[in-house]
């Protein structure tokens, strides 16, 4: 099966080419082109590297590949291509942020469900092992807080870029199903609290932090995590485990409710 991506300036990018394309850990799948106006030095690369061919359009990796993975930085580039390749029928993995815009991120899961079509994405960090693990150690009552990087004056659509990655985790660890947003901004530092039924969840977000740390106050107890950041397979397996099966791994409603999340706290934070 052949896979497309969609941009090249990402290092996701280069995640995907390495993780299918080495080793043969996936036999019959293959990212075979690649459209890299967004760098396209660094297209010419991964071409070199992994026997891609360069298109000079995106609708030309569209029409030639079974599955199109789109990864451009900025989440605000990704609605237009994720729906045309969802109109010629292919299964796509839209990299993070999903969407900058909830009504687009309803738009591309409405089309999806309408045609039973295949789509998955967002955060790699969602998918991490620890992250699941995690999950079991929520229960009512508990307070979770996860912190990790997001820079608000990224040139990437701002807090969009890595913002995304802590509202994810949010609802992976305690459902999409949230009650309320308060967040502020001091600095370059966004705290934002998620209120749910029965948990409450804290974001902290801040440039230039290497390492995801979550801790969960349940029960009595507090635990700090420091998250194991091997995330660089991740959507790659995912995207071939869904090819494979035919079947995506989360229901996509979960990207509209991250996609509003986000924008909640960007309102919230005045940012």
């Amino acid at each position: 099966m052949n896979i497309g991506i969609l941009g090249a300036e990402n290092s996701h990018a280069k995640h995907f080419c390495e993780t299918i394309n080495r080793g043969n850990r996936f036999p019959g799948y293959r990212i075979t082109h690649l459209y890299a106006a967004d760098a396209p030095q660094v297209g010419e690369e991964l071409a070199r590297d992994y026997g891609l061919t360069l298109t000079d359009s995106e609708d030309a990796v569209i029409a030639a590949c079974d599955a199109v993975v789109v990864t451009y930085r900025k989440g605000s580039l990704h609605a237009a291509p994720v729906l045309r390749a969802l109109k010629a029928g292919k299964a796509v993995f839209n990299d993070k942020p999903f969407s900058t815009d909830v009504e687009k991120a309803a738009e591309i899961v409405a089309y999806a469900r309408e045609h039973q079509l295949l789509v998955c994405g967002g955060s790699n960090l969602k998918g991490l092992p620890d992250i699941a693990a995690l999950k079991p150690q929520i229960t009512p009552g508990a307070t979770v807080v996860i912190t990790f990087a997001a820079d608000p004056n990224s040139e990437y659509d701002g807090y969009w870029f890595y913002g995304i990655h802590a509202a994810e985790l949010c609802l992976t660890l305690c459902g999409t199903d949230y009650r309320d947003v308060a967040a502020f901004r001091t600095g370059d530092t966004v705290v934002a609290t998620v209120r749910f039924d029965q948990v409450t969840c804290v974001l902290v977000t801040t440039p230039g932090i290497q390492d995801l740390h979550i801790s969960i106050n349940a029960d009595g107890k507090n635990v700090a995590h420091n998250v194991e950041m091997a995330y660089q397979s991740v959507g790659p397996a995912e995207l071939v485990t869904m090819l494979k099966t035919g079947q995506p791994p989360r229901d996509v409603g979960f990207y509209e409710a991250a996609t509003r999340l986000l924008t909640d706290i960007i309102k919230a934070a005045g940012l």
